[in-house]
């Protein structure tokens, strides 16, 4: 084989095996941004933003109630952060878990079997994610900012006993017309305590100060 074929077939070897291991291996998924997230001009959407890419510095658990529009489907959901620990995410039966030492688990609540990794497909019927109460959040809103007709409207509202920044963004829905989705952000612990949008309405129901040992496990 002369010194040509022999560059060639290393540098295709090497592209496969990049190729293979982005495959194998992707992207890990995380619930806090890692990045600063570029800033939005409408400074009431870009508020509430900011709130969601905060991180928390103090325990507590928030209830919710998610409802899924398409399908009327009602979801209890938790979500409990622990700066030591991390944070657990439990929606139905399914609970994530992301630990402050970076590892990810995808566990039942009704079989205690977990799996490392995050396996978002447990909810995706529900049309949710785990990172829906911050990451998932965010890049809605960025959506849309993009596509909004109008400023807009930012409020704010004490949600079950915490103070909540929010924000109304006009978009046009599938019919022509114009529809506002609201986002509300608990302004001191950095996570959604309200949304309205087009597909989902998330309410809190609860919040306490205090996460238990179990959050953290199936």
């Amino acid at each position: 084989m002369n010194s040509h074929r022999l560059v060639k077939l290393l540098a295709s070897t090497s592209i496969c095996a990049l190729v293979l291991s982005g495959c194998f291996t992707g992207e890990r998924p995380t619930l806090m941004p890692e990045k600063t997230v570029p800033a939005v001009s409408d400074t009431a959407i870009q508020e509430v933003i900011t709130i969601l890419n905060s991180t928390p510095n103090a325990n507590f658990t928030v209830a919710y109630e998610i409802v899924t529009k398409f399908g009327d489907l009602h979801t209890a959901a938790t979500l409990a952060f622990d700066p030591l620990s991390g944070t657990s995410i439990t929606i139905a039966e399914v609970r994530y878990i992301y630990l402050a030492n970076g590892t990810t688990l995808t566990c039942s609540t009704i079989t205690s079997v977990c799996a490392p990794g995050i396996d978002e497909s447990r909810v995706s019927d529900r049309q949710l994610v785990s990172t829906i109460f911050k990451k998932a959040a965010i890049e809605r809103m960025q959506q849309d900012a993009r596509v909004a007709v109008g400023s807009a409207v930012a409020s704010t509202e004490v949600i079950v006993d915490n103070n909540a920044t929010c924000s109304a963004i006009p978009v046009v829905d599938g019919n022509g017309a114009t529809q506002s989705k609201t986002y509300c952000a608990f302004t001191d612990l950095g996570v959604v305590a309200s949304m309205d949008t087009a597909d989902l309405t998330i309410t809190a129901l609860s919040f306490t100060a205090t996460t238990t040992a179990d959050q953290f496990s199936a």
